[in-house]
């Protein structure tokens, strides 16, 4: 997992730089982001758990699910290193969101917007250009390489809890709570942990305790995953949400040095 503070100050010693924060941050960011690319990972995702005990609650877990993809909602995602919150309509191919990450006393604030396929970006928190938080940046869809990345090609799944429900195991119910296992080796992503860290666990990647809430109607309102000094949340909320996002108006070409910068 990544560390808390990203980079260490020590008496006599200067802060660091305002580039040097700007790389601490965004290797935060791309950690917290990372979620988005859990369901748009190359190959085939993992078959669910099966068992006689097992199955049929995971498949109730499943389908706890499927209100993420008939309409908008809003979610959150919390860990140590920051947080990820907004909405989506994957219906509508449409995301607001937030990223928020800090280190050292500094803060970046990401703000991103998807429209049907086109996306944009405006930046907050550090003394650079670019980042006042006013101007809003076109992102190109062919510079961006890495799945995921500011919750891009993450319309469907923004975080990536249906890809970890697929992974859970010994699934139990009791009223409105499920708890139970996850099998992390079989994640590609969940929020900022860093999975192949979590994966030299051993034994233990395999059975990492979760517990998962659903509402009246039995959708999904709340998954906890309890890694190992860094717990993730997610909520989720304003089932049937409409968003009225839309594209800003005089968005500038993203600057060339702020792909790699931003793990684009």
């Amino acid at each position: 997992m990544l560390r808390r503070r990203l980079i260490p100050t020590r008496p006599g010693h200067p802060r660091p730089s305002a580039p040097a924060l700007l790389a601490a941050l965004a290797s935060a960011l791309v950690a917290v982001v990372a979620l988005a690319g859990c369901s748009f990972g190359k190959g085939e995702p993992p078959k669910p758990t099966t068992g006689p005990s097992v199955a049929p609650l995971q498949s109730e877990l499943t389908k706890s699910l499927q209100a993420l993809n008939s309409g908008g909602y809003k979610f959150k995602m919390v860990a140590k290193e920051g947080s990820y919150t907004g909405g989506i309509d994957p219906i509508a191919d449409l995301l607001d969101a937030t990223v928020s990450v800090s280190s050292d006393g500094a803060s970046l604030k990401i703000d991103t917007l998807g429209v049907r396929g086109s996306a944009y970006t405006r930046l907050t928190g550090l003394p650079l250009p670019g980042f006042d938080g006013k101007t809003w940046f076109r992102v190109d869809p062919a510079r961006v390489t890495r799945p995921g990345s500011l919750g891009l090609s993450a319309i469907k799944d923004p975080t990536g809890v249906q890809a970890l429900v697929t992974a859970t195991h010994d699934v139990r119910r009791e009223n409105r709570g499920y708890t139970g296992t996850v099998d992390m080796t079989r994640v590609v992503a969940w929020g900022p942990v860093n999975i192949p860290q979590v994966i030299q666990l051993g034994e233990v990647a395999r059975r990492i305790p979760f517990e998962a809430t659903v509402d009246d109607q039995d959708r999904l309102v709340s998954m906890k995953v309890e890694i190992p000094d860094n717990p993730v949340t997610a909520t989720y909320s304003d089932f049937g949400t409409t968003l009225s996002t839309t594209a800003p108006a005089n968005a500038e070409p993203l600057p060339d040095h702020l792909y790699g910068m931003l793990g684009l």
